[in-house]
């Protein structure tokens, strides 16, 4: 079977290339899609960019069985698929309707066109990779009930697949004389960077500890808004401090070589759809330290790790729209991190057995061979045709 893929960036090798075996995968020319051929033109024309964001319709039916997206729609008679970290479609008239205080959508063609192309036969199922993203997808179908029942009946949740990493948890934690922290975040100050080196500073005074940061420290404009010279800034600053380590830009085989040598890991993120750098961790049997917001206590719990728990609305996303929100945020996240870093480097005797956990935990619920078992049962669908 060919599976068309039209990307090949880190959510597509994570989630969809080479998943199934025995599968051909076929990258797709762009300018066989019609909403990018328009755009195209319209730019030359008239120097205007469309918005085409999401959407594909092809001129020449491509040579492959199914097309596998993510986050986008297919307005085409091919037979498709799409996984998603959010929602689909994944529209500046959704994506940001999940992140108020009272989550709301407001109702418009260009959506309920692109869910009837979900409804349609041609389309074999849509995946979330996570629960949370899956009841966000739920919420917006409320506002189009003539669509519910058809798609949540082609909604599956399928958590992304991870590899064990082999490594001698028993040797790690046995004798700690300085604890190895390790922090994996292209956006450091929306990942948490920023509170999390504020409370380590205070926690050095009394305890030894060194922190590996891997980071470009990429800034973001809808969450925290720092400038590209703050960040840079920032990262500067953590240069001069002998205890913190920066990586820039390495290869993931050399940030899986890091986590190996690590006895902690931290993401007390802001804003995540998943947390693909907590299953890495947890596959070498490093605990990890986060927050609780979308996917992260569907793959962290205080069993095999902990849970910082900072305020956020009934689809778990956390509060940050206005100062006050973002505030608060800050406060609960230093003083819940500087309880749990505390109790870790008094009490180190808990790390062995969160590390098997943590191990146990990735083993059951992302096991590579059955992650391709269900992916491959989606595809099959196409045998109805």
């Amino acid at each position: 079977m060919k599976i068309g893929l039209t990307q090949n960036d880190y959510p597509i090798k994570r989630n969809i290339l080479n998943k199934v075996s025995g599968f051909e995968y076929v990258f797709l020319r762009k300018n066989n899609n019609f909403f990018h051929s328009l755009s195209t033109v319209k730019n030359i024309l008239f120097r205007k960019k469309d918005n085409i964001e999401g959407k594909y319709f092809f001129y020449q039916k491509p040579k492959i069985d199914i097309l596998h997206l993510y986050n986008d729609i297919n307005y085409s008679s091919q037979k498709w698929v799409a996984s998603f970290e959010t929602l689909v479609p994944r529209f500046l008239e959704t994506r940001n309707d999940h992140q108020k205080t009272e989550p709301q959508h407001t109702r418009n063609k260009k959506t309920e066109n692109a869910l009837k192309q979900i409804s349609r036969k041609n389309c074999l199922g849509i995946i979330s990779i996570s629960q949370a993203s899956a009841n966000i997808q739920l919420e917006l179908l409320k506002n189009y009930p003539e669509f519910q029942e058809i798609i949540n009946n082609k909604l599956s949740v399928i958590h992304p697949s991870q590899e064990v990493i082999p490594r001698d948890s028993l040797s790690v934690y046995k004798n700690i004389e300085s604890f190895n922290l390790i922090f994996v975040g292209t956006q450091f100050h929306l990942k948490g960077g920023v509170e999390m080196v504020e409370v380590l500073k205070k926690l050095k005074e009394k305890h030894n500890f060194k922190l590996t940061i891997v980071s470009s420290f990429k800034t973001d404009n809808y969450v925290t808004k720092v400038t590209e010279k703050e960040a840079q800034e920032t990262k500067e600053l953590l240069k001069k401090e002998e205890w913190i380590e920066i990586f820039e830009n390495i290869p993931n085989e050399k940030v899986i070589e890091l986590i190996k040598q690590s006895h902690v890991g931290l993401l007390p993120t802001w804003s995540d759809t998943y947390g693909f750098s907590v299953l890495e961790m947890q596959a070498a049997g490093v605990p990890v330290i986060s927050t609780d917001i979308r996917a992260l206590p569907e793959i962290n719990n205080e069993n095999c790790g902990w849970l910082i728990h900072i305020p956020q609305n009934r689809l778990k996303q956390a509060l940050y729209y206005t100062n006050e929100q973002k505030e608060e945020l800050k406060k609960t996240l230093k003083v819940q991190l500087e309880n749990v870093l505390e109790d870790i480097l008094v009490h180190p005797e808990q790390l062995l057995e969160k590390s098997k956990n943590s191990l146990e935990r990735i083993k059951k619920n992302h096991d590579p061979i059955i992650f391709s078992e269900k992916l491959n049962a989606i595809y099959s669908k196409i045998k109805q045709f």
